[in-house]
């Protein structure tokens, strides 16, 4: 008879005592307020209600960091690596964004100029 034993620590424990990651130390210290603020929707009481644009922001940040070539292989990468999903926001055990909704919000990010001008604060 197999018997499975309960976990001592929750994930996001665990999570504390791995070491840092090059992904997690560079999502630390960028700050998209700004960007969040200017695509952020008015939140309505029907219909779905979408993903956040910030771990959206953060998933096409850490597939420029992992080197993953498209955006089907980061969509992959998220439904199947757990820990890559919660560096970039999302929830461990929820849905993960398609590749449509990267595509579309890829289309609102350059429609909006809140992120260019947060890239010209952290360069210049």
């Amino acid at each position: 008879m197999y018997i499975r034993q309960e976990c001592l620590f929750s994930f996001d424990e665990l999570i504390i005592f791995q070491p840092e990651t090059k992904l997690e130390m560079v999502l630390s210290q960028l700050d998209f307020s700004n960007v969040v603020l200017s695509l952020s929707r008015p939140e309505y009481k029907r219909g779905p209600k979408g993903y956040d644009p910030l771990p959206l922001l953060y998933a096409l940040i850490a597939m420029q960091l992992e080197k993953i070539p498209t955006i089907a292989k980061l969509v992959d990468r998220l439904k199947s690596d757990p820990i890559f999903r919660y560096n970039c926001g999302f929830n461990v055990l929820g849905p993960v964004p398609s590749t449509s909704t990267f595509s579309r919000f890829l289309n609102l990010i350059s429609k909006s100029e809140a992120l260019e001008e947060d890239f010209k604060q952290l360069i210049l």
